[in-house]
């Protein structure tokens, strides 16, 4: 498993990963073309002999977006994506926007120390509201997950 910055060739595949874990709220070809030209170093993929997971985040902390492959979920991928936005955003907290419903996520962020810190009503296109979620960041603090 490799992690690598993404490229404009990877987004085909971005965009099938996106549509598959978001149905709801997915991002388009432009906006990850945006989001690629905002981000361009923060914009990471997961990819073994495809592309299996993608995170977007600001260098301040922000995690805009994360998706990983449904079958390669609980394999490690998604937990190296945060690694990797820990790790370049150290010494910062971390945040980030979960839907309220999504349970499997706001478990899987809790196991890396996120903590709910408040509640956007009607976030979402379809009126679904999110979560906001912190982690503090230091160096010497070790991750939760294995």
């Amino acid at each position: 498993m490799m992690i690598r910055r993404v490229t404009p060739a990877d987004f085909k595949e971005i965009l099938v990963i996106e549509s598959e874990a978001f149905p709801k709220s997915r991002y388009d070809l432009g906006a990850f073309w945006s989001l690629f030209q905002q981000y361009p170093g923060t914009f990471l993929v997961v990819e073994t002999d495809q592309v299996d997971g993608y995170i977007i985040f600001s260098p301040d902390g922000h995690i805009v977006s994360m998706a990983v492959k449904a079958q390669r979920r609980r394999r490690g991928v998604g937990s190296g994506l945060i690694r990797a936005a820990l790790a370049h955003c150290a010494d910062k907290v971390l945040r980030l926007e979960v839907r309220v419903s999504n349970l499997g996520a706001r478990k899987f962020y809790e196991r890396f120390g996120f903590k709910i810190k408040d509640r956007l009503e009607r976030y979402y296109q379809d009126g679904e509201g999110a979560l906001i979620m912190e982690r503090p960041i230091s160096r010497d603090v070790e991750m939760i997950e294995p």
